[in-house]
């Protein structure tokens, strides 16, 4: 797709500890998947730096980079073919065993033994047309667990999701995120994310706010104005507190 035309990060610099989750959260526009894209290396930038483990990533291989990168985008590449042949793409030399392993990871496993009487050896259709959005995005977190990366870039796209399936969706992302890798998510929902190490706020392409989110939450700038926002406007104000008050 090549390089964007127009400058969309300005001035940006941030550490992601390993071993750590970072959630990027800010407006439409204001740098988020550009950001994402720049850490897995879809273009390269034409000043500045990305590092990993202090090497900049435009000395090393796109294999090797990507060998190092496990990602869940908001949009699961789906093949016209069988649901295991889907999964396995994620390591394509991954046993039947590690891929069923995978899909229940995934909390993908309870939904093909009761909607598919073809279980694994099921064709998923053109883009995954026999699959519903969230089973998709278990899709793309099973890879992601097969794949087994050191790093974990996550493109959040859970907001299309009813609340049920958000929920189990979000308990596989946090299961697969939480197990000692360096976690990068593109958050839409703040509520998805209270519970990061660190909360990156991008505003016009610049770093308008860092911190956790009772952090921000208690400093009363920008996150806690959409945290605000999203909190009326979603209906469940009794659930998001709840949830900002054990993410403290």
């Amino acid at each position: 797709e090549g390089a964007p035309q127009m400058q969309v990060l300005r001035n940006v610099s941030f550490k992601v500890p390993a071993g750590t989750t970072t959630a990027l959260v800010g407006a439409t526009g204001s740098g988020k998947s550009t950001l994402l894209r720049l850490l897995f290396r879809s273009y390269d930038i034409p000043s500045g730096c990305v590092r990993l483990d202090g090497v900049d990533i435009a000395t090393l291989t796109q294999d090797s980079l990507r060998r190092a990168i496990g990602v869940v985008p908001q949009d699961c590449v789906l093949f016209n073919d069988t649901l295991q042949h889907n999964l396995r793409y994620g390591r394509l030399d991954a046993s039947d065993e590690e891929v069923l392993a995978a899909a229940k990871a995934a909390a993908l496993d309870s939904h093909v033994q009761e909607r598919f009487p073809q279980k694994y050896e099921t064709v998923v259709g053109e883009r995954g047309l026999r699959l519903s959005g969230g089973e998709k995005q278990r899709v793309a977190i099973g890879r992601a667990i097969l794949k087994n990366a050191p790093i974990l870039l996550l493109d959040e796209a859970t907001s299309s999701l009813d609340s049920i399936t958000e929920r189990q969706v979000q308990e596989s992302i946090a299961a697969l995120s939480g197990t000692g890798r360096t976690t990068v998510v593109v958050a839409h929902r703040l509520s998805t994310i209270a519970g990061a190490d660190q909360i990156i706020f991008l505003e016009n392409g610049r770093v308008a706010e860092v911190g956790t989110h009772a952090e921000l939450i208690q400093k009363g700038g920008k996150f806690a104005a959409m945290w605000e926002r999203q909190l009326a406007g979603e209906g469940s104000s009794a659930d998001l507190k709840a949830l900002a008050e054990n993410s403290e």
